[in-house]
């Protein structure tokens, strides 16, 4: 399987956003990426046609503006108002299907001064779980230790990876045995920008 970068190290992980009854939504130097998903939080009233605890695609980026649909490809979201205080996207990983390989590598590079706990999650459900959620009986998910590869270390999952403004590139492993679906969270952050690229290997025969 090809390696797959479930985060752009391109893009802010939260940023602070303004939306127009256009549908356009300005972050000056966001880095999203078309198809990238985000969730949207804000201190007062989000603009009407938005919601919050919602998975949102990124589609019609430019540099400094971008759309959102609710559906992967979908048409972009109606926006009717600009809302009151300020509004936050924040950045959500892709998962990825792991059912059948061994373990996993996990390449992560981070930059421009990273302050901010990622975590690696990992499920068994055959549906995959919504990782942006509360943890539950029918979301079922839990915090994966990983591996460092440099020294044979161990990440605990629920504390996560934590760069505290040193910016390094690491890289992981984790066994696979029994998960279906892996991703990552972040769950802090006060700056900087992070990469995560997933290459699952080994297949069984």
């Amino acid at each position: 399987m090809l390696e797959t970068r479930i985060l752009n190290y391109l893009t802010k992980p939260s940023a602070a956003f303004t939306a127009a009854i256009t549908g356009i939504i300005t972050s000056n130097g966001h880095g999203l990426v078309n198809e990238d998903k985000v969730q949207l939080t804000t201190t007062t009233t989000l603009p009407a046609g938005l919601e919050l605890t919602t998975d949102y695609y990124v589609r019609d980026v430019t540099t400094n503006t971008f759309k959102v649909s609710t559906i992967l490809g979908g048409p972009a979201v109606t926006i009717t108002d600009t809302g009151t205080g300020t509004h936050t996207f924040n950045l959500k990983a892709k998962a990825v299907l792991v059912e059948g390989f061994e373990h996993v590598k996990i390449s992560v590079n981070t930059a421009n001064s990273a302050n901010l706990t990622i975590k690696f999650v990992g499920s068994d459900a055959e549906e995959c779980p919504d990782f942006n959620a509360a943890q539950s009986p029918t979301n079922r998910f839990d915090y994966i230790d990983v591996i460092d590869i440099e020294d044979g270390s161990s990440i605990d999952g629920d504390t996560g990876l934590a760069p505290a403004g040193t910016d390094d590139q690491r890289h992981f492993a984790v066994n696979t045995d029994g998960l279906r679906w892996f991703s990552a969270v972040i769950t802090a952050f006060t700056a900087g920008t992070i990469e995560v690229r997933v290459k699952p290997n080994k297949q069984y025969n």
